[in-house]
């Protein structure tokens, strides 16, 4: 039965002559064939022998090399971005050299990795042979009902997208109501400075330390799930379910920077050679040069100096230079639900609709470095986005 969604099923086999067969606990996992093995008795059919748990451990249907993960067993593992992309890199055969987006699998190129939620695409494809472990709409960890992940010998359905399937299934509602609430917090108070901020950084005159990150993060949320009950539509078990989840999150953020700066006197144009200084300005008139600074950089140099006036500002060893330390801030905001809508039209017709969101905003953008260069300086960027799969 090829059309199976994943999940739990309770497997009938009736035949004349025999006890009907009742095979309960029969997990179905994304992409993964499941097997149940039974022998009929000789019997009446009003007669039935009821057995727990029916899908065979190995599956011996296909080639498929698979690994599954379920909710239990996600939710169990340490993570601290709460992205279940990222438990991809747990598994055995993925190496990691730099970060999680540029793991390989098996030794396969970046570009052989194919994410999918509930059979959609999720990946960036546009940057995929260099960030192939990245889904621009990446579940959250609440909302996944378990990952497969494929890496040899994939199904047909699969193969044509790349060598390693990586197949998520969002959480299905059932007969009973479950739910969660969540918040996790970090904050710098517990937490240590980084020993290179220790060694390259001019202590703060107030506390004596060298200043670090504010490393700061609420992330919060909840879910839901259960029956659908609508008199004379769905009012029996089995029929209709629902599952929502939203997760938040919230996270003013304040990094390190280092800038080069002239000195002083490099700015008014003396430049130290060992012991001897040169007023450059000078010198290219006695030679018949231009001899004034051009009035553009020359208030662009005038604000630097403004803005990195005061500490935060060490001598290097070219005496024409300087370096200035500063810690811009900024807040990043992330707003993710999901919904999921399961119906068992009749015994042998599923219909399922799910619909993920995930909204960002928040300035300046560190991650790509276009924070302002300078403190008060207006040239920033941002990194908005509005991201869903359905």
């Amino acid at each position: 039965m090829p059309s199976l969604a994943a999940g739990t099923y309770t497997v009938r086999i009736t035949a004349p002559g025999f006890k009907q067969i009742e095979v309960r606990d029969v997990k179905i996992d994304a992409g993964v064939p499941s097997t149940v093995n039974v022998t009929l008795e000789v019997g009446a059919a009003t007669e039935s022998v009821v057995v727990q748990g029916g899908a065979e451990i190995l599956q011996t249907q296909s080639a498929n090399i698979a690994t599954t993960l379920n909710a239990n067993q996600i939710a169990s593992l340490p993570l601290i971005s709460r992205n279940p992309v990222n438990f991809v890199v747990l598994l055995a055969g993925v190496n990691t050299p730099r970060d999680n987006r540029n793991s390989r699998i098996n030794g396969l190129p970046e570009s052989a990795i194919d994410i999918t939620l509930d059979g959609i695409n999720i990946q960036d494809n546009f940057n995929k042979t260099g960030d192939g472990l990245f889904a621009r709409v990446p579940p959250s960890l609440d909302s996944v009902q378990e990952v497969s992940v494929s890496t040899a010998t994939p199904e047909a359905a699969g193969g044509a997208m790349g060598a390693v399937q990586i197949k998520f299934v969002t959480r299905q509602g059932g007969n009973d109501f479950h739910g969660s609430l969540y918040e996790y917090h970090r904050n710098p108070v517990l937490n240590s400075n980084y020993w290179f901020n220790n060694r390259d950084l001019a202590p703060n005159p107030q506390t004596g330390k060298a200043p670090r990150p504010r490393v700061l993060f609420n992330q919060y949320g909840g879910r839901l799930g259960g029956p659908i009950r609508i008199p004379k539509l769905f009012d029996g078990r089995n029929r209709a379910f629902f599952f929502v989840n939203y997760e938040e999150l919230r996270q003013p953020s304040q990094v390190n920077r280092q800038r080069t700066i002239l000195s002083p006197e490099a700015q008014s144009g003396i430049f130290r050679y060992g012991t001897r200084s040169v007023n450059l300005l000078q010198l290219a008139a006695t030679n018949g040069q231009t001899a004034t600074i051009d009035p553009v950089i020359g208030k662009l140099l005038s604000d630097i100096r403004t803005a990195t006036g005061g500490s935060g500002i060490t001598q290097l060893t070219n005496p024409n230079l300087q370096r200035f330390s500063y810690s811009p801030s900024g807040m990043s905001q992330v707003k993710r639900p999901t919904v999921r809508f399961d119906v068992n039209v009749t015994d042998k017709h599923h219909a399922e609709f799910t619909w993920t969101y995930q909204q960002g905003r928040g300035g300046p953008d560190f991650l790509n470095g276009v924070e302002p260069k300078y403190p008060g300086f207006p040239n920033q960027g941002s990194q908005p986005s509005d991201r869903y799969t359905g």
